[in-house]
């Protein structure tokens, strides 16, 4: 049986206005076709190094985890972007709720993990305020070793552990490129334990790299199912990959601007933010690969079921017609419970489970879309756990260079983010950047007059 199944029904124009005939999805997969060959040939050529990750050994890793078990009340994971939202989608899938608030024992000695993202100075004193210095292990990870909010929260932290530790490089291990980038000659020059990020892997395609498996491991998670998992994601010989290509590249062509991510399910709320980087950052561009401009991508959007049933769900059935969704359900929830009812107003839930509960609300909403010709496409999980996991990181990882390649656009550049960080740098004196601040004061130009 597989552990991921694609209905894609409610695509098909069977079932909405505007969907699609078997003959479009047909001919919209030989362009996903073109898009995973460039891709291959891409990774033949020694690019895309994503696609080999699943082949890795893990043994350096689990050694490495295995010599710091039990040694430390908490793991602080210092990164951002490709560098965070993957340990953090791999944690919240795995650990249970309210892990960090369990005791070393029941937390089977394994750390309490915490991610040092965003440079809020609330969020970095409240995870110091919990930690102890002499009890807390560090893992910095950028794949580039420029990363400014890594760099500066590894700056604090750093400082903070040096107060009361002696001898701090046995408690940091740095993930980040072989040779390059001032992490590694950080790393090399203080003595770290280091992890390697192969050059072609790219910051966003590197959750299932050390940037992901170490934290994962030093948790105590089972990162060989992460990677059996991802490497099933293409043994359909690449139908699952393929159909799901051909669906949004359809509805893109169609004017879905938007492409919603709605997992019914709190333990993976965290992978449709990690979807919601792969998917902006590799396809949202304004030039193909020859230079040509376009406008070319769409919005990607997270959503909780059942939680957005209360929020947004009111727009997308009677708002604009600009969406395509994605649904993940969960065919077996963890730790299920009956409900029992408390006054006979609510009898009717007698019987059911939370999590089939959580499952006819779902098709509650798939119904309601399909009503009004909203176009939604169905990801079934037996249940979450790592291969599971590591099987959804590795089909969208294929899905959206196969896209962006079909439409010669370069999935693994990100040259609009780049221009923000060069102008964060030359205002925070960074050398090399004095002629990108004149550039910065002339285009950052404000009138009062329009400030109230």
């Amino acid at each position: 049986m597989k552990r991921i199944r694609v209905d894609y029904n409610y695509v098909m124009d069977k079932y909405i206005a505007g969907g699609l005939s078997e003959e479009q999805l047909e001919e919209y997969k030989e362009k996903a076709k073109l898009g995973l060959s460039r891709l291959l040939r891409m990774y033949d050529n020694g690019d895309a190094g994503f696609i080999g990750l699943p082949s890795q050994s893990t043994a350096p890793l689990k050694k490495f985890a295995k010599e710091i078990n039990g040694k430390f009340n908490d793991l602080i994971v210092v990164g951002i972007g490709g560098s965070s939202l993957g340990v953090e989608t791999v944690c919240n899938a795995m650990l249970p709720f309210g892990y960090n608030a369990r005791s070393f024992a029941e937390r089977g000695c394994f750390p309490r993990v915490w991610v040092a993202d965003n440079v809020d100075p609330s969020k970095i004193n409240s995870i110091l305020s919990e930690c102890q210095p002499e009890d807390t292990f560090v893992c910095i990870i950028t794949k580039s070793g420029s990363t400014v909010e890594t760099a500066a929260n590894f700056g604090v932290i750093y400082e903070w552990l040096t107060t009361k530790v002696k001898n701090p490089k046995k408690q940091i291990c740095a993930i980040t490129d072989p040779e390059k980038g001032s992490l590694r000659a950080m790393a090399n020059d203080k003595g770290f334990v280091s992890f390697d990020v192969q050059p072609n892997v790219g910051g966003r395609f590197s959750v299932l790299s050390p940037v992901g498996l170490v934290p994962a491991a030093i948790l105590g998670l089972d990162i060989d199912k992460l990677l059996q998992g991802a490497m099933s994601a293409n043994k359909d010989g690449y139908e699952q990959i393929l159909t799901l290509s051909a669906i949004y590249m359809y509805f893109m062509d169609k004017g879905k601007n938007i492409n919603v991510m709605m997992p019914y399910s709190s333990r993976l709320i965290s992978f449709a933010d990690w979807f919601c980087q792969l998917w902006g950052e590799s396809l949202g561009k304004s030039k193909t690969k020859n230079g040509q401009h376009i406008s070319f991508g769409t919005t990607p959007v997270r959503a909780t079921g059942t939680i957005d049933q209360h929020s947004q769900v009111q727009l997308y059935k009677e708002g604009p017609n600009d969406k395509v969704f994605t649904f993940i359900e969960v065919l077996n929830h963890d730790k299920d419970k009956k409900i029992v009812s408390p006054y006979e107003a609510y009898d009717y839930l007698n019987g059911h489970t939370l999590g089939k509960l959580c499952n006819i609300e779902l098709m509650g909403t798939e119904a309601a879309l399909k009503t009004a010709d909203r176009p939604s496409v169905k990801i079934s999980l037996d249940i979450v756990d790592e291969y599971t996991i590591g099987a959804l990181f590795m089909l969208w990882q294929y899905i959206v260079p196969v896209i962006g390649l079909a439409y010669d656009i370069d999935p693994f550049d990100q040259p609009g983010v780049e221009e923000g960080k060069d102008y964060a740098y030359s205002m925070l004196g960074r050398k090399g950047y004095d002629s990108t601040k004149d550039i910065l004061t002339e285009i950052y130009k404000k009138q009062n007059d329009f400030i109230v």
